[in-house]
């Protein structure tokens, strides 16, 4: 590896708490290390400030890539439907009110489980460490037409 790509995968390793042998070119910020929102934003930030790479061309087309942080108003749909099948389950089991809650909070947790790893499909496009890599060797995030 080059020591632009060492010192990227070290910056990446230490953001997402991991070894960096974990990490690997083809590894997909979003996808595979779980960097979205807050935590790509953060990341990208940090990479200009360390390497001055120009990120205009990648913040211009930061939704293709990344998630918003947190919870989006279109989940927030799946609350209400969550709640009724989480107390509908509770009062059938008899687990009572806590039962119904943790049942609630379950399926909610697996909706966004299910949206992070798959998500609407065609959506987000993935970004490798290798491009990464490449954006701070050339010095800036390539431009796409």
């Amino acid at each position: 590896m080059s020591g632009a790509a060492s010192e990227v995968v070290e910056v990446l390793a230490k953001e997402r708490g991991l070894a960096p042998a974990k990490i690997d070119a083809s590894s997909r910020l979003l996808q595979d290390l779980g960097m979205d929102g807050d935590d790509a934003a953060d990341f990208f930030v940090l990479l200009q400030e360390r390497f001055g790479t120009d990120l205009t061309a990648l913040q211009e087309r930061w939704s293709d890539h990344f998630g918003p942080e947190g919870f989006s108003c279109w989940n927030g749909l799946i609350i209400m439907p969550a709640a009724v099948v989480g107390g509908v389950a509770a009062g059938l089991f008899g687990l009572g009110a806590v039962g119904g809650i943790i049942i609630t909070v379950a399926l909610l947790a697996l909706w966004l489980w299910v949206m992070k790893t798959w998500g609407p499909p065609g959506r987000i496009q993935p970004i490798t460490v290798a491009q990464v890599i490449a954006a701070v060797e050339a010095g800036a995030w390539p431009r796409r037409d």
